[in-house]
């Protein structure tokens, strides 16, 4: 048999520390706070409304629209329309995916090209690095540092957002900005003014920005 040779895009990206984490959990047996594993059912009302539509007929097991079912892009169009504060197209303007993964994968593959560059707030999700390497990006950096080097670090609001480093990063190959609010694994929620003002130089160089909001 032929040895199996991968595409050059995912070296590197193979390891992923879920996978050795939730190994210690089990082996250890140790409660898993990391992912979700609840060791609770969820309501009534929704297990019942589950089994009516599996019990639904044959209209019921039929492959969905590819975007989202109508009825689910027209709920979310209505309640993020009044979030974002302008009117979201419910047929152009939502996809509906299994999971932010799919989200911020297909996000990644439809905005880098070759050589772009992508500017990835630390510390981040694991998932981020290797989904821009794999579309041919190139992580680029920004950390969140302490408020103050003199005072002790005691809540997630105490790191901020340079909004100086911010710009220094950025250059003509910058074709997103990854800021995750709440931020995983600080809990930091970014404020409204570091956003605007990463919104402000992302407007100036014309590049994207992915948020991912859990």
């Amino acid at each position: 048999m032929a040895r199996q040779i991968h595409a050059r895009r995912v070296e590197g990206v193979d390891k992923n520390v879920w996978v050795e984490f939730t190994q210690l959990a089990a082996d250890y047996k140790a409660v898993n706070l990391g992912q979700g594993f609840p060791d609770f059912s969820p309501p009534k009302f929704v297990q019942e409304a589950f089994c009516a539509a599996v019990m639904g007929g044959p209209q019921m097991h039929q492959y969905t629209r590819a975007f989202g079912h109508p009825h689910l892009v027209k709920s979310l169009a209505t309640f993020f329309t009044r979030i974002v504060g302008h009117e979201i197209n419910p047929l152009d303007d939502i996809l509906v995916t299994v999971g932010a993964y799919q989200a911020l994968f297909c996000a990644f593959q439809s905005l880098v090209d070759e050589g772009d560059e992508v500017i990835i707030v630390e510390p981040f999700f694991d998932c981020y690095q290797p989904m821009v390497r794999m579309a041919g990006g190139k992580p680029v950096y920004v950390p969140l540092r302490p408020r103050s080097e003199d005072k002790m670090v005691s809540s997630s609001a105490d790191w901020v957002l340079s909004t100086e480093e911010l710009a220094s990063k950025i250059n003509p190959r910058t074709k997103a900005i990854v800021i995750n609010t709440p931020n995983n694994p600080l809990g930091k929620v970014s404020l409204l003014q570091e956003l605007l003002s990463a919104a402000a130089h992302n407007a100036a160089s014309q590049e994207k920005q992915v948020g991912h909001v859990p």
